[in-house]
């Protein structure tokens, strides 16, 4: 990046900086409207209706913002808002809005930031959809995708629309019917259902003039609004390091410019965390926990995520996950694609010292849990064995007793990344949808 040359200056004089490259030449270059894809405003309007409304749930009783929220930062995690006493989260699990239908996935949501970005042509933390020619898509779909599909985002809002655990539900409803038939079948069924719906009308003829009757209605629509509204909801580009990436000098605190430089220096953080948005969108193991952090082993487990095996069949991509943008991470624990770490320094521990931290958690689960089997401890292992990253460089600091300041720069730089009006959202939660039915 370019700086004039006395804020480079006073840089080298305040970081400490001395020599050659120093961290400063790591530095991504600021973001642009050019760096993201660009949505009608009336089709992210739509999307916002869509992705609230229950109607797109198997049993209507869960919607995409279910596990998306907007008090949540687009993920099901600690709320970003104080949330009052009387919350009507009755059905909840340890405080999440994770109905039954989803219990058997009640693993962390993963946030939903920048996703209208261009640089992610993947999505899932597999890369099991991916965009790889223009207008060119895979999926793991048997069927034909519809014809139409604005973008990869657009393709991924399909899936959980298909998935047992997610919206189409494991309890018998038309949509878990018509999945006996394949996803096509439920794609249509989808459209029927906001079809039936002539209060979706008026929005559909605003996000798409050639509408005129409900019969125009397809999935497709449904999938490109539902995209537009994520691309455009929550990009998060107004943090203080944009700022500072930009060329505001007093953007970041002096500890937050400590955590920058071992960021992209000494600590190898950028080694993946790289680019604008902080990936290098390629898959790694890190041997993350494969529970959520307060997992209760005594009921029925989420299966373990096999990760990028899943789309390539190499045994070498197992556990291997894509590595997550790190915007907005203050707002986005617990971390770890399963949510396996409840806070920022137990995951940065977790990369600077694996093995202390993966065997802590075996000893404390082993004696909290009654139902912790063999079997767990094996999975638990095999998942940590499969590290492909190498121990981070800081791990001689933690020999020397010297790590603790340095996760704390660390954190107060990574605090540096969040942009609380991309956290938590343009448009917000709309106060009713089409159908009626209760908000999430």
């Amino acid at each position: 990046m370019k700086y004039p040359r006395l804020g480079w200056l006073l840089w080298l004089a305040f970081a400490g900086v001395t020599g050659s490259a120093a961290a400063q030449e790591n530095l991504p270059q600021p973001l642009t409207d050019s760096d993201f894809r660009q949505y009608a405003p009336a089709q992210a309007k739509l999307g916002r209706l869509l992705f609230y409304d229950r109607v797109l749930s198997g049993t209507f009783r869960v919607s995409c913002a279910t596990c998306h929220n907007h008090d949540r930062a687009s993920s099901n995690g600690f709320p970003i808002v104080e949330l009052p006493d009387t919350a009507p989260d009755d059905l909840a699990i340890n405080g999440l809005p994770l109905y039954d239908p989803l219990r058997p996935s009640s693993r962390h949501a993963p946030p939903l930031f920048n996703l209208g970005a261009k640089e992610f042509v993947a999505m899932f933390s597999d890369g099991r959809v991916a965009e790889t020619g223009k207008g060119i898509f895979i999926s793991p779909s048997k069927d034909p995708l519809p014809d139409g599909l604005s973008d990869v985002l657009a393709v991924q809002s399909l899936f959980p629309a298909v998935t047992g655990d997610e919206l189409v539900g494991t309890v018998e409803s038309d949509l878990s019917i018509a999945a006996h038939n394949g996803d096509a079948a439920v794609w249509a069924a989808l459209a029927e259902r906001v079809r039936d719906l002539p209060e979706y009308l008026p929005h559909f003829r605003a996000a798409y003039p050639q509408v005129t009757s409900s019969s125009q209605i397809t999935v497709t629509r449904i999938a490109n609004a539902i995209a537009a509204f994520v691309g455009t909801e929550w990009r998060s580009d107004q943090s203080p390091f944009d700022r500072y990436l930009r060329g505001d000098q007093s953007a970041l605190s002096a500890a937050q410019l400590r955590g920058m430089k071992w960021f992209y220096g000494d600590a190898g953080c950028a080694q993946c965390h790289s680019g604008p948005l902080m990936s290098d969108n390629d898959y790694h193991s890190i041997g993350a926990w494969p529970w959520r952090f307060d997992a209760d082993f005594n009921d029925d487990l989420p299966k373990v995520l096999p990760g990028r095996i899943n789309v390539t069949g190499k045994a070498s991509d197992a556990f291997k996950m894509r590595t997550p943008s790190l915007r907005n991470v203050a707002f986005s624990a617990p971390y770890g694609y399963a949510g396996g770490y409840e806070t920022l320094k137990e995951v940065i521990e977790a990369h600077v010292d694996p093995e202390k931290v993966h065997n802590a958690k075996v000893a404390l689960i082993e004696k909290q849990q009654q139902r912790w089997s063999a079997d767990d401890r094996k999975i638990a292992q095999s998942v940590f064995q499969s590290r492909s990253i190498a121990v981070s460089p800081l791990k001689g600091l933690a020999a020397e007793g010297k790590l603790d300041p340095v996760i704390d720069d660390l954190i107060a730089f990574l605090s540096a990344t969040s942009d609380e009006a991309g956290a938590r959202g343009r448009l917000g939660k709309p106060e009713e949808v089409p159908s009626s039915l209760v908000l999430d």
